[in-house]
């Protein structure tokens, strides 16, 4: 059965937590992903620029490999265009999909900064407006998986914002509604991805778990302290889950 293998990671934040992703990625050794997933967060504060030298070892680690990027709330609103012409060769999701073909498989990817049950402070002062969009927002996901799925083998929902609070449990609870939102929970256990990824979730214990017959991970990299390995086989088989630590590997 063919595999398709997957390098995932979110809240590098530039150069804050830069030295541990090299060095997990320096660290990975006989796997070879099909492609690479940013899950937000890559930069901080904005900082452009500082998405060079992640992209630069990646591309010296896996030369030719495709990756796949979702905004964070550190790749602020007001700076999509700046990432999408400054790195042209990621393939950028936001609220919307790709369908590309890794190992003779065809993988669908939805992307999307994912939503908030809360406002925060910062969002409520500056961006009041981005309570109608969270709200609206898993709507159109579920669209979209729905969509991708009739030409796909394999689906995976990327989102920065946790898009369910089983994985973001070691964060205080009274911030869960900052940090995701189950409506996408829900729409998740309605149209049931393969995969589900996100991050922004820093302080997470549990940094995988089943929906229904979904699995979601936690790729953000504090929490993780390394780069997320998942190897996924078309629909209706299992997928296999190599841990956030190279060389721990489990099966599920």
């Amino acid at each position: 059965m063919t595999i398709v293998k997957m390098c995932a990671v979110g809240d590098v934040h530039g150069s804050r937590y830069f030295s541990i992703f090299t060095a997990s990625l320096k660290a990975l050794v006989g796997f070879k992903p099909d492609v690479f997933i940013f899950a937000g967060d890559m930069v901080d504060e904005g900082r452009v620029d500082d998405l060079d030298p992640i992209l630069k070892v990646v591309r010296e680690k896996f030369p030719g490999i495709p990756i796949v990027a979702v905004f964070g709330n550190e790749e602020y609103h007001e700076l999509e265009n700046k990432f999408l012409k400054r790195y042209p060769e990621v393939i950028w999701l936001n609220d919307t999909p790709a369908i590309l073909t890794l190992n003779g498989v065809r993988v669908g990817f939805v992307g999307t900064r994912g939503a908030l049950e809360k406002l925060t402070f910062w969002q409520r002062r500056h961006k009041p407006e981005l309570e109608i969009v969270y709200k609206e927002r898993p709507k159109i996901i579920k669209k979209l998986i729905m969509e991708v799925r009739k030409y796909s083998d394999i689906v995976v929902l990327i989102s920065h914002y946790a898009p369910t609070f089983l994985t973001v449990k070691g964060e205080p609870e009274k911030v869960y509604p900052y940090m995701g939102s189950r409506d996408l929970e829900r729409v998740i256990r309605e149209v049931k991805p393969e995969i589900v990824i996100h991050a922004h979730a820093h302080n997470a214990r549990r940094v995988e778990a089943f929906l229904d017959s979904v699995r979601v991970y936690n790729v953000s990299l504090p929490a993780r302290k390394g780069i997320t390995l998942i190897e996924a086989r078309p629909r209706r088989t299992l997928l296999t889950f190599v841990g956030g630590d190279v060389g721990a590997t489990s099966k599920s």
